[in-house]
């Protein structure tokens, strides 16, 4: 067992956070089932014409009842305990045992009464049968046993060391917990007034609000009188405003936990797959591959060993060859310890380097193994720092077109699964009953219930059926609302593109109409001259739509004028290209770094470029030029220094990072952008320790302050006296600030204020 908290990880995350979550959202739902069950009685008379809705009911015996409130109490108590668990205010190791007794008692209880009633109390069939408080006990047994059985999964894990005795809920998982409570508690309140208002039994009332509520609104029960109708207007209002809360936060809590525990292992398993087929030099590759291939001809040596049919010229092929394999990766490890130097992450050893015969013989070889590896993976020779991280956004491409599918794919089955089970529970249920459905009308009925457009041409006739619908119904209707919501990532975009393409073709953009009018007069000479005028104004018109945006981006660019190029490359003004860092690179070899002054501009300047980006509504991706210039500020702030920073640099290349390690920036959690702006506060951070403000500095700071006050309030008084010269316009306060400013700066001049010095190391 593990303690109150620790940071070991978390084996089973379903059984963690999943089941309790569960036991805490349905858990309300099981006490209105025992609610149902014991305000309704079990049996009932069946109507003339043989309905089963509206019947008689007979009354029970007392220990049937007595049985049921116990079972009720010890289901209300077990639920608040696990709350008081969420809450922190009774710890795990005593809350989840109390919960799980009392479940399993309460569903003891409920077993044994409802097979007291049947074997000693049964209905005189057929003009007796249970009603649905008997079937509502059953629903409720079955919840709790369902429930209590999840918790005793989550304790055991507990008992096994798989996680710590607490369970950690989000925010988003607490909002879950007191909306579905708050849903429950908005039906189970609402069935009791209208079970008064319209005379109904609890069960039917449970029944109207979850067809109202979820507005499939068969037709088959109703509100008849004024109060219900009044009053059915701000229930359903309210009950659907929740029911819209519910499922909101049930898609978010599924998407969070997928994102975390499903999807994140996904993409931890395509990198380590990737890092095992990823090496950095021709020696390694040609080792990988021949140990590839010794592995397939020891596997067919022992095959044809185990086969009479192979002939001893085979056997000593098979052999000879695993002989060349051996004797050849003995040769490459000995010629890789001997150039030790050789295989490095930013290059490889020439081939031109070796000798020719073992050259030529190493490309027959190589040549060899690719025909004998082709339905194999292959090794992938990554040398350069760039093509590891465009092999990571590969990685990131193809895992977020896999966590769409696979979201879309788990949720069509889930919500398939609830669809076909309704269809068979539903057949089964009303076969007794005058509307008896097929199962072909069964499968018609539940789609139509679950996309809530309810005709009433089929609905519930029976009591068995009513509980059934009331339960089913609860799970069904937010799948296929959470079914909506992930397709509209996967098959909305997906016909999203193609519309957008379709649009694009008819309505063509750029220089089309122009290229088409000039290259196809002749279709237009015998136009009307009013037509050929407006097809030439719409030509023109999408002509001129690009001069804006040079205009505006050289604009854009002549306010940075005044910056220099390493400036306008921290704040994302100027493409980054490998032969810009390369000359920015010389300049740091050269001694020509940045000083304390020009590295705190660049500093901020990313800083708002980063903070920018953040909040774009798509995530930024940088790319690999990006990353080396926010490394570089980033190593450049460092305590050592720029010169600590360089001697780094040219030790572990040009960022501190692998692209296919744990420590990658596209393995964190947040975005991108979110990833630098944290990295480079921390810069500026350790940047103002390492060069703190002069105290010259804020006291000519602070002098200047109070000059300019005592400035502001001479010339304000001047203007209120009119001592000033004679101006028809009172200046405005803007104005004003403006003068007195400009008067600070003439007087004291700018080459006074250095805010930082670099100290020398």
């Amino acid at each position: 067992m593990r303690g109150l908290h620790d940071d070991d990880p978390v084996d089973w995350w379903f059984a963690s956070t999943g089941i309790p979550l569960l036991a805490a959202t349905f858990g309300p739902l099981a006490n209105v089932a025992s609610i149902a069950a014991l305000v309704t009685s079990w049996r009932q008379l069946v109507g003339e014409d043989g309905a089963q809705i509206g019947g008689q009911h007979v009354d029970d015996p007392r220990w049937c009842y007595a049985v049921n409130l116990v079972s009720l109490v010890l289901g209300f108590v077990g639920n608040l305990f696990l709350l008081l668990n969420f809450t922190h205010r009774v710890r795990y190791i005593i809350s989840l045992p109390i919960s799980i007794i009392l479940w399993f008692t309460a569903t003891g209880l409920l077993i044994g009464d409802l097979a007291a009633m049947h074997i000693y109390y049964r209905p005189n069939f057929p003009t007796e049968i249970f009603s649905g408080g008997y079937w509502y006990g059953v629903a409720a047994a079955a919840l709790y046993l369902v429930l209590c059985a999840g918790l005793l999964g989550n304790f055991v894990g507990y008992i096994r060391g798989h996680y710590p005795q607490h369970f950690e809920l989000t925010e988003s998982q607490e909002t879950l917990i007191v909306q579905t409570m708050l849903y429950f508690i908005w039906l189970a309140g609402g069935a009791g007034v209208y079970s008064k208002l319209e005379g109904w039994a609890y069960t039917d009332a449970l029944y109207w609000t979850a067809v109202t509520v979820l507005t499939v609104g068969y037709g088959d029960l109703f509100p008849t009188s004024t109060t219900g109708r009044v009053l059915m207007v701000p229930f359903s209002f309210i009950g659907i405003l929740i029911l819209g809360l519910v499922i909101s936060s049930i898609f978010k809590n599924v998407r969070e936990m997928g994102e975390k525990n499903v999807i994140r292992q996904h993409y931890e398993r395509v990198r380590q797959k990737t890092v095992g087929r990823t090496v950095t030099s021709s020696f390694e590759l040609e080792r990988r591959q021949i140990e590839d291939e010794l592995a397939h001809s020891r596997a067919q040596a022992k095959a044809a060993s185990r086969s009479s049919g192979r002939s001893p010229a085979t056997l000593a092929h098979s052999r000879q060859s695993q002989d060349f394999l051996l004797h050849r990766k003995n040769t490459l490890e000995n010629l890789s310890r001997t150039n030790s130097g050789a295989p490095s992450v930013a290059g490889s050893l020439n081939s031109q380097s070796r000798p020719a015969s073992l050259k030529s013989r190493s490309d027959s070889f190589s040549r060899q193994v690719t025909r004998n590896t082709t339905r194999k993976q292959r090794i992938v020779l990554l040398r350069e720092e760039k093509e590891r991280f465009e092999a990571m956004r590969r990685i990131q491409s193809q895992s977020e077109k896999w966590k769409k599918w696979w979201r879309l794919a788990i949720t069509f089955t889930v919500f398939g699964t609830f669809w076909c089970v309704g269809a068979v529970v539903f057949w089964c249920v009303e076969a007794n009953t005058a509307g008896a459905m097929t199962y072909g009308e069964s499968v018609y009925f539940s789609w139509v219930t679950l996309i809530t457009i309810g005709y009433g041409d089929f609905s519930p006739k029976s009591v068995a059926g009513r509980c059934f619908f009331f339960i089913w119904v609860q799970f069904a209707v937010p799948a296929i609302s959470i079914l909506a919501q992930s397709m509209s990532s996967t098959v909305v975009d997906t016909f999203s593109q193609i519309s957008t393409t379709f649009t694009f073709a008819l309505v063509a953009h750029n220089n089309t109409w122009r290229n088409l009018i000039d290259n196809n007069q002749w279709l237009f000479h015998h136009f009307p001259r009013w037509l050929s005028s407006k097809l030439s104004d719409l030509a023109a018109r999408n002509e001129d739509d690009e001069t804006p945006s040079s205009e505006k981006s050289k604009e854009a660019n002549s306010s940075t004028d005044a910056e220099t190029p390493q400036d306008r490359l921290a704040s994302g003004d100027s493409v980054v290209d490998f032969a810009k860092l390369a000359e920015q690179h010389d300049d740091d070899i050269q001694g020509k770094v940045p000083d304390a002054s020009t590295l705190a501009r660049q500093l901020a300047l990313a800083i708002r470029r980063a903070a920018r980006d953040m909040a774009m509504e798509t995530p930024r991706e940088y790319e690999y030029e990006e990353w080396v210039e926010f490394t570089r500020l980033i190593r450049f702030s460092a305590i050592g220094g720029p010169a600590e920073a360089l001697r780094e640099e040219e030790g572990e290349g040009l960022v501190e990072w692998d692209w296919l390690a744990e420590n990658s920036p596209m393995m964190a959690e947040g975005s991108e952008a979110e990833f630098v702006l944290e990295r480079l506060c921390e810069s500026l951070v350790r940047y103002l320790r390492r060069n703190p403000p002069k105290t010259e500095f804020v006291e000519r700071v602070k002098e200047q302050g109070e000059q300019a006050l005592r400035l502001a309030t001479s010339t304000w008084r001047e203007d209120e006296d009119g001592n000033q010269d004679d101006i028809a316009v009172p200046a405005s306060p803007r104005s004003r600030r403006g003068s007195f400013v400009a008067k600070i700066l003439d007087r004291s001049g700018t080459g006074d204020l250095h805010p930082v010095e670099e100290e020398e190391h």
